[in-house]
């Protein structure tokens, strides 16, 4: 009797510990540019300005949701470990079509509070205008075409503005938004192409910016890149 006894107390404990690592909740992940210059808007495209951006890609790889060492869950159970999703994902975040801002994933996570989320820009394997970029904005300077990239990889690790503000699930559903924000991209450019510092060298009719020698201007490219990495952010509105 004693041995029934305890082989049923070790079935009652497998049982719950199953269905508390069962126990999740769903977030769904989307991403976008934001500018409150509205000079990104379909409105604003064609409209007379110094900088207009008309299209903004980049190609993200893996996506990680990082648990809250500080959460109780983080030390119960592995299964409150990291949350990672393997990409690409591949966005085009000023697509005119798109009135919302552009999906990315839907995925079931454990329950825990996480902190931030870590990813990180690869090079597109894409046929096309990304292949072999990270990211990719086009638009105008006074009219004449402009390209930004880069072929390098970078890591970002983004949460909310409010530094003090985790995402928690417990069995809920949650919406988060990676937002971009590109008024101090635009503002560098304007400033730069006031002072006659952004010039088509090669002559192939293209202002480029890039992290390589392309129009001689990798040092804005560079810091365009920085911009990207560190003026983005979590939101839980769309």
């Amino acid at each position: 009797m004693k041995r029934i006894s305890i082989l049923a107390l070790l079935a009652l404990v497998i049982s719950s510990c199953t269905n508390d690592s069962a126990s999740e909740g769903n977030v769904s992940l989307k991403a976008s540019a934001v500018s409150t210059t509205g000079k990104t808007s379909l409105t604003s495209r064609t409209a007379a300005s110094t900088v207009v951006l008309t299209d903004f890609k980049i190609n993200i790889g893996n996506i990680e949701f990082e648990t809250d060492m500080d959460d109780a869950m983080y030390t119960i159970d592995p299964i409150y470990d990291d949350v990672k999703l393997h990409g690409p994902f591949l966005l085009d975040l000023l697509d005119p079509n798109l009135t919302l801002s552009t999906f990315i994933t839907s995925v079931n996570v454990p329950n825990a509070r996480y902190e931030e989320i870590e990813f990180n820009f690869e090079k597109s394997t894409v046929v096309g205008e990304m292949n072999g970029k990270t990211y990719l904005i086009k638009g105008t300077i006074n009219g004449k075409p402009l390209m930004i990239w880069s072929d390098e990889d970078a890591e970002l690790e983004l949460d909310f503005e409010d530094r003090n503000k985790d995402f928690t699930i417990n069995d809920n559903n949650v919406g988060l938004n990676i937002k971009f924000q590109l008024d101090l991209i635009m503002a560098k450019i304007n400033l730069w192409a006031n002072q006659g510092l952004l010039l088509d060298t090669d002559g192939d009719g293209v202002i480029e910016i890039t992290t390589g020698n392309d129009d001689g201007n990798s040092s804005f490219g560079e810091q365009i890149k920085d911009l990207l990495e560190k003026e983005s952010y979590l939101d839980d509105k769309d």
